[in-house]
């Protein structure tokens, strides 16, 4: 479940809205909140969060501020994260985090749905700095001689509102492994990810809930965009979140080998949109 997140406030444009495959159960959320042992952490951010509007998505079980020192990261719990959701239906919203010293690479927010299955969460927004002919995402650094980084975020809960579906079949071609993470669908369509964070930043929508062969998925995406990748991934308990290992994707019927592309109306659902998955894939 994920999207293109980047939103640029010169622009006024949502950027990336993004699905991350990430397990957030509650009791991890507390685990990993501003409390990272006894000692209060020296450094802090200060963020102030702007939003588009203030309508909260049907189904919102809370949004979630996340801060992590590597993106994508290697583990759920290399990540700061709030506690509690934030407080939702207003312009703007004001929060702060403390943290330690050091490096951090991303600043984002999680979006968890009531209606969820599992206990996964989509990430909505990641705060990004664009430029004339690029966009990354935004880093900032926590020092003794700057403790406190203050910065805003545009945020708009409506790309949530996911107005169309996906549907079909996987099919694998064996068991899966005993060292199995997650198995996961994934729908892209800004573009085909090639490097490591683009596999979690480009998302427009994913479900890891895989877990038998065959599987039958419906795959929730938002009308207004062309998805021009469709991929099952593969991670390993020991691999880590910034290992993704492709099995197979949706082809186009008419040129088999290249991806095939799909654009939906309001309301419909794309059915029969089957793909074969291959563990011999590996690597």
């Amino acid at each position: 479940m994920l999207r293109r997140i980047f939103s640029h406030p010169r622009t006024g444009s949502p950027g990336w809205r993004i699905a991350l495959l990430i397990a957030l159960p509650v009791l991890f959320l507390l685990a990993c909140s501003n409390d990272h042992g006894i000692a209060p952490l020296p450094g802090a951010l200060q963020l102030q969060l702007k939003f588009y509007s203030k309508q909260i998505p049907e189904g919102t079980q809370g949004v979630y501020l996340f801060v992590a020192p590597k993106f994508p990261p290697h583990a759920i719990n290399e990540m700061f994260m709030s506690p509690n959701s934030l407080p939702l239906g207003k312009d703007t919203i004001y929060t702060t985090m403390n943290l330690p010293y050091g490096h951090y690479e991303a600043i984002g927010l999680w979006w968890y749905n009531k209606k969820t299955i599992s206990n996964l969460a989509d990430a909505y927004n990641l705060k990004s700095v664009a430029t004339l002919d690029t966009q990354y995402v935004y880093q900032f650094d926590i020092t003794k001689e700057e403790p406190v980084h203050s910065t805003d975020m545009w945020v708009d809960l409506r790309q949530m509102n996911r107005d169309a579906f996906i549907e079909g079949t996987i099919t694998f071609n064996g068991p899966f492994p005993k060292d199995t993470y997650a198995t996961a669908i994934a729908a892209y369509h800004t573009r085909i990810p090639t490097a490591k964070i683009d596999f979690l930043a480009l998302l427009e929508s994913m479900d890891f809930s895989i877990g038998e062969n065959p599987y039958h998925y419906k795959l929730p995406i938002k009308s207004a965009n062309r998805i021009v990748f469709l991929v099952v991934f593969w991670l390993s308990d020991t691999g880590g979140l910034d290992n993704f290992q492709m099995l197979g994707y949706y082809e186009d019927p008419k040129k088999p080998g290249v991806p095939g592309q799909i654009k939906l109306k309001s309301g419909k659902t794309a059915t029969g949109i089957d793909i074969l998955a291959d563990w011999n894939n590996i690597k």
